[in-house]
């Protein structure tokens, strides 16, 4: 997928889209570029990093190569083709898993919508996030921890080992493609952060 516009991706156009992926006030973004793969909070003004940043830590908007602002009702997902320039879409769910795609980084009063309100199969995924152990710090956030090394941030004060492991949770698209006569996911979004006990 890709669109024709040019899109500059910076931390207040982040900002300026969470209402299209929840009704909260936060939503959960993860970002990779170059200096930094990991999870930011994102308010209506204001995006958090983890405390293990510097402190005027920014992300280096032009070499982020992949980007997922998501909630429970949808995701951005933002990307850099090999042109070197960011293509996005927004991936929007209803209350009866009734999908929208929309296509643009503007926002999607103004770009194409490429399929609207079509009900079709919505297959739920969790995929299990690194860490076996919680480390606390000072900070609102905590680390989750292997012993191979590996860690990660999340901004969830009160989380337990017994809590552990975290997942994703995706809603994957199924549709079927009449040219090949298969049916097959033709999209997937990240729409939360659960816990192993809560029914995942």
């Amino acid at each position: 997928m890709s669109n024709n516009t040019p899109m500059e991706l910076n931390g207040s156009w982040v900002c300026q889209h969470l209402s299209d992926v929840t009704t909260h006030s936060t939503a959960w973004v993860l970002l990779q570029e170059p200096g930094f793969i990991g999870f930011g909070v994102v308010q209506q003004d204001k995006i958090f990093w983890p405390p293990n940043m510097p402190w005027h830590w920014t992300p280096d908007w032009r070499r982020v190569h992949d980007l997922r602002l998501f909630g429970k009702k949808g995701e951005w997902h933002v990307w850099l083709d090999s042109d070197g320039k960011h293509q996005c879409r927004l991936l929007e769910f209803n209350e009866k898993n009734e999908w929208h795609l929309w296509l643009g980084w503007k926002g999607k009063n103004q770009c194409r919508p490429e399929k609207s309100g079509k009900k079709v199969d919505v297959l739920r995924e969790y995929h299990a996030l690194w860490g076996s152990k919680v480390k606390r710090g000072k900070s609102a956030w905590i680390r989750l921890i292997e012993d191979r090394g590996v860690e990660i941030w999340l901004p969830l004060k009160g989380l337990k080992d017994a809590d552990l492991p975290l997942r994703l949770e995706l809603k994957q698209i199924i549709d079927y493609d009449p040219k090949y006569r298969l049916a097959g996911i033709v999209d997937a979004a990240l729409v939360g952060i659960v816990q192993t006990n809560s029914g995942a």
